[in-house]
């Protein structure tokens, strides 16, 4: 009787753990376009596995709710990550390399962050 009141348990517990994992967002970056695999996540701890799979160098920024982040310039066909803690609130995401003009040739997003659950998957 004991073992079966402990298996439910062990299972709650897991679940609580695997919930205050890092969410990963896959980033990937071309010339001139910055995608996300989800704009939308829950608050915490997030990181982003960058990808450029353009020609020239890239970066990645996440600015916002007093956060400032960004990868080392990420050279062609290169990965980089960035783990970043995010409260609720709205970030602006892009490619500021060349004096901002990577981002206004299109490499911006806006990634929005809730106080609950992930939302569904699309």
């Amino acid at each position: 009787m004991k073992r079966l009141v402990f298996v439910p348990v062990l299972a709650a517990l897991a679940a609580f753990s695997s919930g205050a994992a890092a969410q990963d967002i896959k980033v990937t970056l071309t010339e001139w376009k910055l995608r996300l695999s989800a704009d939308t996540v829950k608050a915490g701890s997030i990181t982003f596995e960058v990808t450029n799979r353009g020609t020239v160098a890239h970066a990645f920024q996440v600015v916002g709710a007093g956060v400032d982040k960004e990868t080392r310039q990420i050279g062609a066909r290169e990965v980089a990550t960035l783990t970043v803690t995010l409260q609720p609130g709205t970030y602006e995401v892009f490619c500021p390399l060349a004096e901002g003009s990577h981002k206004t040739a299109g490499m911006s997003k806006t990634l929005v962050v809730t106080g609950g659950a992930n939302p569904p998957a699309k």
